[in-house]
């Protein structure tokens, strides 16, 4: 049997002001762990964890940015309001293990379904609508949402730099919102949010 040469893994990495101990990342894992949304010390010992046994980078699972419609699922922390303090005992924690940690901003655009709180009126929306399946069954986003959206993202990464996070992670694939404004079938737009290629490519 070949073996397969890991040192590397276990090498220090650097790239502009993130520095590293190792290559071992810990990828955003969706655990539902968060009653009212919000961290308790049961989350922030599940990072600790993981920074004391030589995690390089924890990204921490979905984070949802301050926009009504962002939530598609109960118990999923928010990254915004009372819900930042929790983070920042998260961050001191994973920080006083000797880890390095940045939050997934994320919002889950027509994934989202009626009655998921904070907002249970909120409806669920995506660039034209449409779901992954190519069902019409969500809220066609103005200009106006696009740009509040964009605005919540920023927040959020702002907010990340003021709580001390490493860095922040934006979550922009398996079919959430930005995910769809990438593709044909959920993005029919004309404008220059539009799904085309000649629009992607700008």
């Amino acid at each position: 049997m070949t073996q397969v040469d890991v040192s590397p893994l276990f090498q220090p990495f650097s790239c502009k002001s993130l520095h590293l101990k190792n290559r071992i990342v810990m990828a955003p894992m969706t655990r539902q762990f968060s009653p009212g949304y919000i961290r308790n010390d049961d989350v922030v010992a599940y990072y600790r964890r993981r920074a004391e046994n030589e995690v390089g980078l924890i990204v921490t699972e979905g984070t949802t940015v301050n926009h009504p419609s962002a939530n598609g699922y109960e118990n999923v922390p928010a990254f915004h309001g009372e819900a930042l303090k929790g983070w920042k005992k998260v961050v001191d924690a994973v920080h006083g293990a000797g880890g390095k940690i940045m939050p997934q901003l994320w919002h889950v655009g027509t994934v989202r379904k009626p009655g998921i709180g904070p907002d249970k009126e909120a409806p669920g929306m995506g660039p034209s609508g449409i779901t992954s399946a190519g069902k019409r069954k969500a809220h066609v986003m103005s200009l106006e949402d696009i740009q509040a959206c964009v605005a919540a993202v920023a927040q959020a990464a702002a907010d990340a730099e003021q709580l001390g996070f490493d860095g922040v992670e934006i979550h922009g694939a398996h079919g959430y919102l930005i995910d769809q404004f990438f593709w044909d079938v959920t993005n029919e737009r004309t404008d220059r949010y539009g799904g085309s290629l000649e629009n992607r490519c700008r």
